[in-house]
C-alpha cells in the first residue's frame, strides 16, 4: 500500500522506509502497474536523464527497492523484464 499524502509505504502491515529515488521509482511503476517500463522511460521519469549513456543507477535502486519491499520473503514485487526494463509483479497489483 502506498499512502501518497503521508509518503508512506506498507507491505503486509510493515512500514517500509525508502529513499527519495526508491519512492519515486515505486510510484512510477505503481502508476501503471500492469505495464513494463523501459529503462530509458524510468531513467527519464525518476532521474531526469535524457541521454542513453550506460548507467547502473536504475539497477542499483531497483535492487535495493526490491530488498526493502520483500524483506524476509522470497516473493519478488519488482521484476526485471529481460530486454525491456522493469514492472511490478502481478501479485503486487490489486485490482
Amino acid at each position: 500500500m502506498i499512502d501518497v499524502r503521508a509518503r508512506q509505504v506498507r507491505v503486509c502491515e510493515r512500514q517500509v522506509c525508502l529513499s527519495a529515488k526508491e519512492y519515486e521509482l515505486l510510484l512510477t511503476l505503481a502508476g501503471e502497474p500492469h505495464r513494463a517500463f523501459t529503462r530509458e522511460e524510468l531513467l527519464r521519469a525518476v532521474w531526469g536523464f535524457h541521454s542513453t549513456s550506460p548507467t547502473r543507477t536504475l539497477d542499483s535502486h531497483s535492487s535495493r527497492l526490491q530488498k526493502k519491499l520483500c524483506e524476509g520473503s522470497a516473493e519478488r514485487l519488482v521484476v526485471n523484464v529481460w530486454g525491456v526494463g522493469y514492472r511490478l509483479m502481478d501479485s503486487a497489483v490489486s485490482g
